[in-house]
């Protein structure tokens, strides 16, 4: 496991230095969009703190494998794009990191922090506890070969059968599997349970909301609209996935202390992180403004960064100071620190 966790930060790494090095004539949004792709890192970075440090129990070890794989599918993809890897190499590649993924992030639900069983599901409240057929589905892939053989055909069809709305629909039902078997373990669990789901639940959901969403943003624009356009959107998706996943999943696993107690952090800690993410996006947005207004209006480097710079700082006081003043009022984060 954590093998599999260094060799995801490594792709994610190359692919960015690919990203930025190899193809400096790619317009500044499409590599933006790109690197996006590539930040599943950091979460991958989570799973092996967990395989690292909690990786002596069968759940903790489903949640890593679940993440590890999930994520590293996008960097291992832009990783062999950028590589000019051979069509072959990478449909193998996505096969496996699809299958593997989809499979592990269905049975963390249901393992996850304790196995769901049969009666869990029957003595539901929810719609899927009340209406029989739903139920009998929802035991029936509590089976692992269930699971698996599943993921398997339903990858193997959305590759290599040409429908577009069977390969579209895939996805979204692999995710919403993993939310039900999430939420009927929330409903199902005492308070503790419920604390350890909750974050999780809130990554999946938010997954599943923000695909629907981009998908329906497809099906409007249907190909049309410029290039910058569909750029652009893609980037604000990609980013708002990413970013509700690194927020929720750190969430569970630093201040709730879903994996461990031990791995929950201090309020200090928390406030340093979040100084450094808001400088790397103050440098990001300032280098991409700098850029479109030397292209756009022609005035030169130095002008561009002297103005965005003192604008922009103006802009991050304030908000720091917003950032101290809600990392104060977290309680649960002040009785933790020690």
């Amino acid at each position: 496991m954590i093998a599999v966790s260094v060799a995801g930060m490594l792709a994610a790494a190359a692919a960015l230095v690919l990203i930025w090095t190899a193809t400096t004539d790619t317009p500044l949004l499409e590599r933006i969009n790109r690197s996006v792709l590539a930040s599943p890192a950091l979460l991958i970075g989570v799973a092996f703190v967990i395989a690292w440090r909690a990786g002596d129990k069968p759940p903790n070890v489903s949640m890593a494998l679940a993440l590890a794989f999930v994520f590293g599918n996008n960097i291992l993809v832009t990783l062999l794009e950028e590589l000019r890897a051979t069509e072959g190499v990478r449909v193998v590649t996505i096969l496996l990191t699809l299958i593997l993924g989809a499979g592990f992030y269905i049975r963390a639900s249901q393992l996850f922090p304790r196995k769901l069983t049969p009666d869990d599901i029957a003595s539901s409240a929810t719609i899927w506890g009340r209406i029989k057929p739903l139920r009998v589905v929802l035991i029936f892939f509590l089976r692992a070969r269930a699971v698996w053989a599943f993921v398997t055909v339903a990858t193997l069809l959305s590759i290599f059968v040409s429908n577009l709305y069977f390969e579209k629909a895939i996805r979204p039902v692999i995710v919403l599997m993993g939310v039900v078997y999430f939420y009927v373990m929330y409903r199902a669990g005492d308070v503790e349970t419920r604390w350890k789901v909750l974050w999780f639940l809130e990554a999946a959901l938010a997954t599943l909301v923000i695909g629907l969403v981009a998908e329906g943003v497809t099906a409007v624009l249907q190909g049309t609209g410029s290039p910058t356009l569909r750029i652009v959107l893609s980037l604000l998706m990609n980013s708002a996935n990413y970013l509700a996943l690194v927020i929720c999943i750190s969430a569970a696993v630093f201040y709730a202390g879903a994996i461990s107690p031990a791995l929950v952090i201090r309020k200090t800690f928390v406030y340093g992180v979040t100084v450094a993410l808001l400088l790397f996006v103050y440098a990001t947005i300032e280098a991409f403004i700098a850029n479109l207004l030397v292209d756009v209006m022609g005035v030169s480097d130095r002008l561009a960064n002297a103005l965005l710079g003192t604008l922009l700082a103006l802009a991050f006081h304030p908000i720091k100071n917003r950032m101290e003043h809600a990392l104060r009022r977290l309680g649960p984060f002040a009785q933790r620190e020690a």
